[in-house]
């Protein structure tokens, strides 16, 4: 039987495209949204009082929402996480004072360490993990706009299915499409197969995830870029193939036009995902003994290509000005 739940008081901690998409989702269902936003996203929200969604068919539709620049008020009845993973330390310790003793938290964010980071920041032992397989970006402040996907699956990380998962599933069920997963710490590693695939190659490049896949050689260096991650997962004891890898490089015509967040992030000048994407492999194939050449290049070029969106190559050219003339 189909556990029924009372409308819940929900607090989405880093409201960008994924915190506002399934915030508004889950307002939409009736839920009690707050959005932890900032910048001009944040001024819209307020302005507007509800979050906008443009469907990627062309359907519009609102639905009201808090925002707020922290958390505050009394402990809500789940957080969820979505800040990106270089955010995520700041984001606990924003968060760890509007969250009650039993308050569930779930990450629903890239990436395979951000669960054990909130758990070593919130000094708790419980936080759930999730992956969202999705195509969102925010173009105009208060509005997301769904591109491609939207599936997400959630679960305990210690594995199994738990009763504090089935309790949150319980909650976002209905309102997301979403799975109950028994292993999601596999399921994390999966997602992360296309982020590794795509992410810094269309950042560097400039190129969508489908121009990616159609020139060949690209084409070749996505698949790569996968295979070193299976070899990294598989020494980390999970079970990766190069099926998955496979289907994970197959072309998505949702996503033939999609630039991932990552090149999102860049046009933007905004600081990336490098740590929890490509120099992840990079920093477990070094750690490993494993040979990963291609996420190797990679975050070297999506290091130059950040330090020059953000500005920092300034402060480089200047070091390196000053040394030579020494």
């Amino acid at each position: 039987m189909r556990e029924v739940v009372r409308l819940a008081s929900i607090v989405m901690m880093g409201a960008g495209g994924v915190g506002s998409y399934y915030g508004a989702l889950l307002a939409r269902a009736g839920h009690e949204v707050t959005l932890v936003a900032r910048g001009e996203h944040l001024q819209a929200l307020r302005r507007r009082g509800h979050v906008r969604v443009r469907e990627a068919g062309g359907e519009v539709w609102e639905v009201p929402v808090r925002a707020v620049g922290r958390p505050e008020g009394p402990p809500p009845d789940l957080a969820v996480v979505t800040v990106k993973s270089h955010q995520t330390l700041q984001a606990a310790r924003d968060l760890a004072p509007a969250l009650g003793p039993g308050t569930p938290v779930l990450s629903l964010q890239n990436g395979v360490e951000n669960v054990t980071r909130l758990n070593t920041a919130l000094g708790r032992d419980d936080v759930l993990g999730g992956q969202c397989f999705v195509g969102l970006r925010v173009n105009d402040p208060g509005t997301v706009d769904h591109q491609a996907e939207g599936r997400v699956s959630l679960g305990d990380p210690a594995g199994a299915v738990t009763d504090r998962a089935r309790r949150v599933f319980a909650i976002v069920d209905g309102a997301w499409d979403v799975t109950l997963s028994a292993d999601i710490v596999r399921d994390q590693w999966d997602k992360l197969l296309w982020n590794v695939g795509f992410n810094a190659l269309c950042a560097v490049t400039g190129c969508t995830s489908g121009e990616s896949l159609a020139t060949p050689e690209s084409a070749a260096l996505v698949r790569e870029a996968m295979g070193e991650l299976v070899a990294v997962a598989n020494a980390r004891g999970v079970p990766l193939g190069a099926a998955d890898a496979d289907r994970m490089a197959a072309f998505n015509p949702q996503l033939r036009d999609y630039r991932p967040s990552t090149a999102q992030d860049i046009a933007a000048g905004k600081a990336v995902e490098r740590d929890a994407i490509c120099g992840f492999v990079t920093r477990q194939g070094g750690e490993l003994g494993i040979d990963v050449p291609v996420n190797r290049v990679l975050d070297g070029l999506l290091a130059l290509q950040e330090d020059r969106a953000t500005g920092a190559i300034g402060d480089r050219l200047r070091v390196l000005d000053a040394a030579a003339g020494a």
